[in-house]
């Protein structure tokens, strides 16, 4: 019976792989029966009447609106932001191709369908990269990103994220090819679709830096041994060398092929901006958004969204243990063999170190880290595994463990019971850790009476103080006939106007008690105020306030009319 189960004739065994071989002589059928999987994995993970962050209410809105009106250019729902008067839709293309099923299904369901189907893309996607890499594997590294927790949460989230990640996987094969054409089409595409598209700039300048350096010292050690070889090393040759690989590195650099690189992204980016419904309102808009948001933050002034701030070192490590562990391992081949690896190998390095540091500053990157540290370890093992130097010291180590940890029977049986219970450990308990906390988001009703009741008794244009700024996409969501304080991000108000911004947040946390209609009447004009019941400080100041009259409650929230 053991030697039946573990030996050369184990019959489970020898299906997966023939399994597998049958998969990497059918990619087609592969990818196509991959995205079936990974579409059926997140409609199960979208089952749910919730949205688990606030911005995709904001989608859903935006996207019917676009559907029935056109175009959103006007943007006169967030009153005291810089957003009154130079808004964009720096989403527009996720909007455009969310309408189709906003149009067949109701509105949250066809919402997370779309999504749904965008995010099984991605995998797709990855899929497809890792196929014309020739890795060995692909589908199996693939599926192994649908255990990284802090991934398929952020991919689930109702937002533009996984059209931003299916475009820099895209770029990152036209980069490596050099598909000049394509990359400025790509480029264009990329700035009609999220507001984060100087990504791809970044990725293509990563990809000019790693080629540039690895050719350079290529260039000085053949130029070392030749030296070498004609006895003419010397160790004053020290400078020389450093001042020679300087000069090769920049040559490399501008070398016309790279040059051709960035100028096709520049192009593309260029473009993007320039033909577009919101030029030229779109670069102020960009101006705040990436510099004034995304690089220099304003996290030590204000509270700004939970993406932007910096994991505590001990979450960081753990929530992504398995695609660290997987890229130490690599990073420990790639190390002992890094002579042996080609430049496409070191540029996917570069990238997940890159993002590795960027996920350290915002939590938010970490979509991009998981799928970078997967792309990098398969590199390394199937390119390592092609190499005989590498393949048989995988090989000894192979024999070593069984030497080890496989020496009879009670411990092959032992090591498989417990990969059997850690895999299904694994498998149970990162899906559904990210199924209970998009379960736990806000139901698609959440604030719904409250907003009605505004809707039945305000007027068209009526202000709405409300007690925080992300809930504006869901008071928008239910009701865009009213108009709000702060939205979406509350640099857009604290640049507006940082005076008016900490006076809306001192009432809003229960701090300013005295004047405080004077200022919401008055300064923001107001009409009512609605607060969430977690305010509880703001409140009480209100109830203890006369000239606000209290016209509304449930079990979510309490609206004052302003007298």
């Amino acid at each position: 019976m053991i030697s039946v189960l573990f030996g050369k004739k184990f019959y489970f065994m020898n299906s997966l792989k023939t399994i597998s071989k049958r998969l990497a002589n059918h990619q087609a059928i592969a990818g196509l029966l991959l995205f079936l999987l990974v579409l059926a994995f997140f409609s199960w993970l979208e089952y749910a009447p919730t949205l688990a962050d606030p911005d995709s209410f904001y989608h859903a809105k935006m996207t019917a609106l676009i559907s029935e009106n056109g175009l959103v250019r006007d943007f006169p729902y967030l009153q005291f932001t810089t957003l009154k008067d130079g808004y964009i839709d720096h989403h527009l293309l996720y909007h455009l191709y969310l309408i189709p099923f906003v149009k067949i299904f109701p509105l949250p369901v066809g919402l997370k369908i779309g999504h749904s189907l965008l995010a099984a893309l991605v995998l797709a996607t990855l899929y497809w990269l890792l196929t014309k890499l020739k890795v060995r594997g692909a589908w199996g590294y693939t599926v192994f990103l649908l255990l990284v927790e802090p991934f398929i949460f952020r991919l689930s989230l109702v937002k533009a994220q996984p059209l931003s990640l299916i475009i820099l996987l895209l770029g990152t094969y036209l980069i490596i090819r050099k598909k000049f054409l394509g990359l400025t089409l790509l480029s264009f595409i990329y700035v009609w679709s999220y507001g984060g598209w100087f990504l791809i700039l970044i990725i293509t300048a990563i990809y000019v830096l790693v080629e540039s350096w690895d050719r350079a010292w290529l260039k000085i050690r053949a130029d070392r041994l030749a030296k070498i070889i004609n006895f003419k090393n010397k160790k004053t040759d020290l400078i020389n060398r450093l001042y020679a690989w300087v000069i090769s590195f920049i040559k490399n650099a501008l070398n016309s092929q790279n040059f051709k690189l960035v100028t096709s992204v520049l192009l593309g980016l260029v473009l993007g901006l320039v033909i577009n419904p919101y030029f030229p309102k779109n670069l102020e808009f960009y101006w705040i958004h990436i510099i004034k948001i995304a690089l220099i933050n304003y996290q030590g002034v204000i509270g700004v969204g939970a993406e932007w701030y910096p994991y505590n070192i001990n979450d960081f490590f753990i929530n992504n243990l398995l695609p660290f562990i997987l890229a130490l391992v690599a990073l420990a081949v790639f190390l002992n063999y890094h002579q042996k690896f080609d430049v496409v190998v070191k540029y996917f390095l570069a990238l997940f170190l890159a993002f590795v540091i960027a996920t350290a500053k915002a939590r938010r990157n970490v979509e991009y880290l998981a799928p970078l540290a997967v792309i990098f370890s398969a590199l390394v093992f199937s390119r390592g595994w092609s190499l005989d130097e590498i393949r048989g010291d995988f090989q000894a180590f192979g024999r070593l463990f069984k030497k080890v940890f496989l020496n009879d029977w009670r411990a092959k049986v032992l090591f498989t019971l417990f990969s059997i219970l850690t895999v299904t450990v694994i498998f149970y308990k990162m899906p559904y850790q990210a199924k209970k906390s998009l379960d736990n988001g806000f139901n698609y009703n959440y604030l719904k009476s409250a907003s009605e009741y505004l809707l039945a008794n305000s007027q068209p244009g009526d202000i709405v103080f409300q007690s925080d700024w992300d809930e504006f996409p869901i008071l928008f969501y239910h009701n865009s006939r009213n108009y709000y304080i702060v939205g979406l991000d509350p640099t857009f108000m604290y640049l507006k106007n940082p005076d008016l911004y900490n006076k809306w947040a001192d009432i809003t946390r229960g701090q300013r008690a005295e004047d405080i209609y004077g200022i919401i009447k008055n300064d923001f004009r107001a009409k009512y105020v609605i607060a969430t019941l977690d305010h509880k400080e703001l409140i009480a100041n209100l109830d203890n306030n006369f000239y606000f009259a209290k016209v509304y409650s449930d079990n979510e929230a309490v609206i004052y009319k302003v007298l």
